[in-house]
C-alpha cells in the first residue's frame, strides 16, 4: 500500500527542495505525494464590491503554481514508484492541511523551517509551530533549511522518552514506519536528571516499548547529570544521528515546547529533522 505523504507549498525554492529531499527520503518506498497550496483571500463586506475578482486571480496563480511544480517533475523523470497530486485550497494553511489529511488519509505530513536549526517551539509564533499546533491526527517531519544527505548506511533516530506515560501502539507506529522505510535504527534515550531509579510504571512503560519496536533494531540509552534539551543535543551530536523523534503529548515535557507560554524555559533548536507524534485518542 502506497504511503501518503503531504508536502505544504508555498512555490519558494524552500518549499522545492523539501520536496526533493521527500523524493530522495522515500526513493523506495511507493509513495503518493499530496502538494498542497493554501491561499487566503479575505471576505470584504462592503459597499458594492464583491470579492470574485480577488478569488479568481489568487485561485489561477495558486494553481499556475502547482503546475509549474508538477512540470518540474516530469522533467525530473522521477521514481516510478511515485505519484503525485496537486490540491489548491482559499483555506488558512492549518485549515487546508487538516481537511487533506481527513479527505486522503495522510500518513505523513513534511514542512521546512527557515534557517539553519529545526524551530518548532510555539512561543516564537512561526508557522509552523502553529499548524503543529492545531492539525490532529497526523506526524509531522520537519526539516531544516539546509538539509543534510543520509549515509547510506547506519542510519540513527533518536527517540527521547522519561518512560513516566505509557504509548500506544498507534502512536509509536509512524516511527517504526519511518525506521523500517529508511532502514534506520531506532535509539530509546532517557535522560535521568534526578538520579533517580525508574518506578515500577517507567519500568513497564519501558518494557511495553519492546514489544511495539519488535520489528526494527533498537537500543536503550540513558544520560546523567545534564538537562533533557542539552542531553538530547550531545547525543545526537556525539553519534552524528540523523533524525530526532518527540512525542507531542498535551501534558509532560515535551509539551513545553508547544506552548506560548515557555518561551524563557527550553532553547531547543535541533538541527536534524525532526519526527512529530501526536497523541492519540
Amino acid at each position: 500500500m502506497a504511503k501518503k505523504i503531504l508536502i505544504p507549498s508555498n512555490f519558494t525554492k524552500h518549499a522545492w527542495n523539501t520536496l526533493v529531499y521527500a523524493l530522495n527520503l522515500y526513493k523506495g518506498v511507493p509513495c503518493t505525494f499530496y502538494i498542497l497550496n493554501a491561499y487566503k483571500v479575505p471576505s470584504r463586506i462592503s459597499l458594492g464590491r464583491n470579492n470574485n475578482a480577488d478569488l479568481d486571480t489568487a485561485k489561477a496563480e495558486s494553481e499556475a503554481g502547482l503546475q509549474k511544480i508538477m512540470q518540474g517533475l516530469n522533467f525530473r523523470k522521477e521514481n516510478e514508484k511515485h505519484t503525485f497530486e496537486t490540491i489548491s485550497r482559499n483555506k488558512e494553511l492549518a485549515d487546508a492541511i487538516q481537511e487533506t489529511v481527513d479527505t486522503h488519509k495522510i500518513d505523513l505530513i513534511l514542512m521546512v523551517s527557515r534557517g539553519e536549526n529545526v524551530s518548532i517551539n510555539a512561543a516564537f509564533e512561526n508557522e509552523i509551530s502553529e499548524v503543529i499546533q492545531k492539525v490532529e491526527d497526523c506526524p509531522f517531519l520537519i526539516l531544516p533549511e539546509q538539509m543534510q544527505s543520509l549515509p547510506e548506511t547506519n542510519r540513527e533516530i533518536v527517540f527521547p522518552t522519561n518512560y513516566k506515560f505509557p504509548f500506544k501502539n498507534k502512536e509509536v507506529a509512524p516511527l517504526i514506519e519511518m525506521a523500517i522505510s529508511l532502514k534506520a535504527s531506532i535509539r530509546i534515550l532517557y535522560i535521568d536528571s534526578d538520579g533517580k531509579p525508574l518506578s515500577k510504571d517507567q519500568e513497564q512503560n519501558k518494557e511495553a516499548l519492546k514489544t511495539y519496536f519488535t520489528e526494527v533494531d533498537f537500543s536503550f540509552h540513558k544520560l546523567t547529570q545534564t538537562t533533557v534539551t542539552t542531553g538530547i543535543h550531545l547525543f545526537i551530536e556525539s553519534r552524528e544521528s540523523n533524525f530526532l523523534a518527540l512525542y507531542k503529548r498535551r501534558q509532560g515535557f515535551f509539551s513545553k515546547l508547544f506552548s506560548q507560554r515557555f518561551k524563557e524555559d527550553i532553547d531547543f533548536n535541533p538541527k536534524v529533522p525532526v519526527l512529530i507524534l501526536k497523541e492519540l485518542e
